[in-house]
């Protein structure tokens, strides 16, 4: 195989004009003596060159005869000799293409719709891979746009610069690439001078390969906005990067692979609408990491390599006929051509490679670590709370080997660690409340490296609170210190003062709640600053394996094994679906920065399953084990949202104290506190009432489900007093009697049930016979004050 490129120079035309000649004299039949069997044409004048068996692959014709001359920005259109030029520029291409017997082909439908417009020669579509395609891997979605490729009119660098000026947000746009000349260069930097832009745009010039592997990586999304462009590597690029294009309706080989609110986000040609699109994309995360994932799996479907490049133009293997259109005139939408490619290939297979690229961890970690494994990690720190042992060979040092049973526990929960602590790190926090942790701290000494200077507090069950120091056991890497404080966080206010963190991280703790996780939630947003995130990951029921389990007849839950000696939290006692959590979240004053899943323990999959999966168009980003979200507080709670509770658990917080007794009367005046943040309805749906039951002076419950009705309403923080009648004679604060029962007072919810069960309510009881137990019940609650 050679590659043979001719010189070719278009100026002035009697130079183009021997171009053309000098290309059809060029005899290619032969190279030094060796027959050559096949050639394949590229691009002109060179495709004109003379062999017996030609192939043509348009990469792209002389546009300035043709596309070019019809909008009028055409060289040829000054020389007096321009359209003798552009007739000649024709007739030789006609000639080309009509000496062939192998179907015409075009690196695009753009070039392929050329040629049928201009020469009415039928064309057919072959997708190619751009240079350095294995280099581009997908990686964090950061805070720039990114804009590659030459700097040149045609790509209209000026238009962006014109939409960055009307953005309202301080939006930052890298700008990779080399002008063609200085003077364009200077004028460009002059225009975004003149706009207030420059300390918005960042030039690069000309990058290498690994700059340009880790700008596409860790952008937010790629803008690129040609004027008709004949392919586009930069789209190709922006997708196997696993990033959303913005482009325009003119761009031309971009709109090829594009949808917008698909693939990328297609705008008119103007400042205005590409400044919207900018927007859009900056400050909504997720839809950004949807239309990527989206874009990375198109190209995947699509079939683009060289193979099958080389096998369709040099005949080893027909082109699939699904993915080759009969006219280049035919309008094939990205959505058919994907449909096709799936019905020619192995279903199950490319379900597999579609979902295993939805849910995949990053293979290139936005951190960087001292530690390459968990077992580094714990031979980096001393995380026991005992000193040293020392010894003459190892006096003052712990060179102690890690456990290695804990390090390989921990091990299974690497990848996780890392893909959180890309998140963690994305959001830059200086103040960490970490709920639900526990010893060794071995993520709290990833974040502290990750994070240089991040401040630690946790939340554990306790029961009593926890400090640790732990040392790095070399003393090249930062010390650091955390006191956790006991809290059960269903039903505990969190021990911190509003507005108090950065983050919330609830890492594997929210399958575990079993009463009221919106309460979490809303005390986490409590304690949380303004626009402070809440970063919770957590097992998927919903995933590729739990649809697996259920439809093999077993539990859908990830881990369904009891564990006596963890009590009811050692278990898991509810798994979600990716958007129940963001719900619950929302409800609690969250709005979505992240919701994504991720296999982060294991990557089998079921063919079946990814075929199925598959088959109904689901969303297969939301098929992974984990499910990680990232919440933005930006409001007040809303209340619980329908459909997770039986009841209104937000009103279930309350107090019932006696603060008075008259012995003589039997008068007792007990004390109700709305402790929730919501009022306390006295009527009607979800009615807060004291629940009254009778115990007998053997211990027998023997009268229970009596309602004594407040009389008001109550607000949040406010108190009523009921005065209740008991058997005159009696000390309130006695045991029950030989002769007396007991009575027994909860708070109660009407319909759903007692207060005390969420643990956030008490009750209260007092010595009172049978006789005045039905007396009080009878006539209701008495008096209120």
């Amino acid at each position: 195989m050679a590659e043979i490129t001719l010189p070719f120079k278009w100026y002035p035309t009697s130079t183009l004009i021997d171009s053309i000649l000098a290309a059809r004299l060029t005899d290619l039949s032969e190279i030094e003596g060796v027959p050559t069997d096949l050639m394949i044409g590229l691009r002109f004048p060179a495709y004109l060159a003379r062999h017996p068996n030609k192939v043509y692959w348009i990469i792209h014709q002389y546009r300035q005869a043709y596309d070019q001359w019809d909008a009028g920005v055409s060289d040829l259109l000054d020389d007096p000799e321009g359209d003798v030029v552009r007739h000649l520029v024709h007739a030789e291409d006609r000639k080309a293409f009509a000496d062939t017997t192998h179907p015409v082909y075009a690196n695009s439908k753009t070039v392929a719709k050329r040629l049928q417009t201009h020469l009415g020669q039928k064309a057919t579509p072959l997708y190619h891979p751009p240079p350095n395609a294995e280099l581009l891997t997908p990686g964090p979605f950061g805070d720039y746009l990114f804009a590659p490729g030459r700097l040149n009119p045609s790509k209209r660098p000026e238009l962006l610069l014109q939409a960055l000026a009307k953005t309202a947000t301080p939006l930052r746009l890298v700008i990779a690439g080399v002008a063609e000349n200085q003077s364009y260069m200077e004028m460009l930097r002059a225009e975004a001078q003149e706009l207030g832009v420059s300390d918005r745009v960042e030039w690069l010039g000309g990058i290498d390969d690994e700059t340009m592997r880790a700008c596409y990586a860790n952008a937010r999304a790629v803008v690129f906005v040609p004027q008709d462009e004949d392919y586009g590597y930069i789209t190709l690029e922006a997708m196997l990067s696993g990033k959303p294009v913005i482009t325009t309706t003119d761009a031309g080989g971009p709109l090829e692979f594009i949808t917008s609110g698909k693939q990328g986000l297609v705008c008119d040609a103007s400042p205005l609408a590409l400044a919207e699109s900018f927007e859009a994309l900056m400050q909504d995360k997720p839809s950004a990491e949807r239309l990527g994932t989206a874009g990375y799996e198109l190209y995947h479907r699509l079939n683009i390599s060289w193979d099958h490049v080389v096998e369709t133009l040099t005949g080893q293997s027909r082109p699939r006929d699904s993915l080759r259109p009969t006219l280049a005139t035919d309008v094939v939408e990205t959505a058919e051509v994907t449909e096709a490619a799936d019905k020619t290939a192995d279903p199950q297979a490319d379900a597999v490679a579609r979902l295993r690229t939805a849910i995949a961890p990053s293979q290139t970690p936005q951190v960087s670590l001292p530690f390459q494994s968990m077992s580094d990690v714990l031979s980096a720190y001393d995380f026991e709370t005992l000193p040293p042992v020392e010894t003459p060979d190892t006096e003052g040092a712990n060179t102690a080997p890690p456990d290695t049973g804990l390090a390989a526990y921990l091990g299974t929960h690497w990848t996780r660690f890392l893909t959180t602590l890309d998140m963690v790190s994305d959001l830059a926090p200086k103040t960490v409340l970490d709920v639900g942790v526990f010893p060794p701290l071995a993520f709290e000494a990833m974040m502290v490296n990750a994070l240089p200077g991040v401040h630690l507090d946790g939340v554990w069950e306790g029961p009593e609170a926890y400090y640790q120091k732990i040392k790095s056991r070399n003393g090249q890497l930062p010390d650091f210190d955390i006191l956790l404080r006991p809290a059960n966080i269903e039903q505990d206010r969190l021990p911190y003062e509003a507005d108090s963190f950065d983050l919330v991280l609830g890492m594997e703790i929210f399958e575990h709640l079993a009463l009221d996780p919106y309460f979490f939630l809303s005390e986490a947003a409590r304690v949380l600053k303004p626009g402070g995130h809440i970063l919770l990951s957590t097992p998927n029921v919903v995933s590729h394996r739990g649809v697996w389990k259920t439809l093999n007849g077993q539990s859908a839950y990830s881990f369904g094994l009891f564990v006596p000696t963890g009590g009811v939290y050692g278990r898991h006692n509810r798994e979600y679906a990716p958007h129940e959590v963001e719900t619950l979240a929302q409800s609690a004053g969250f709005e979505t920065d992240v919701l994504k899943t991720v296999d982060v323990y294991d990557d089998a999959i079921d063919p079946g399953t990814a075929e199925l999966l598959c088959a109904r168009e689901d969303n297969l980003a939301l098929r992974g084990e984990t499910i990680f979200y990232v919440g933005r507080k930006t409001g007040a709670p809303t209340g619980v949202p329908a459909g997770f509770y039986h009841g209104d658990p937000e009103r279930m917080s309350g107090a019932l104290h006696v603060t008075g007794h008259e012995a003589q009367t039997g008068l007792v005046r007990v004390q109700v506190t709305n402790q929730s943040p919501s009022w306390w309805p006295q009527a009607k749906g979800y009615a807060t009432c004291l629940l009254a039951e009778w115990i007998d002076p053997g211990g027998i419950l023997r009268h229970t489900n009596t309602f004594v009705p407040l009389t008001d309403a109550l607000g949040p923080g406010a108190s009523q007093t009921i005065n209740i009648r008991i058997d005159p004679g009696l000390d309130a604060g006695t045991e029950t009697l030989p002769t007396h029962g007991t009575l027994r007072l909860d708070l109660f919810q009407t319909g759903v049930g007692r207060f005390s069960g969420t643990g956030r309510a008490n009750s209260i009881t007092l010595p009172c016979s049978e006789d005045a137990f039905i007396k009080l019940v009878r006539q209701g609650s008495g008096s209120h004050a």
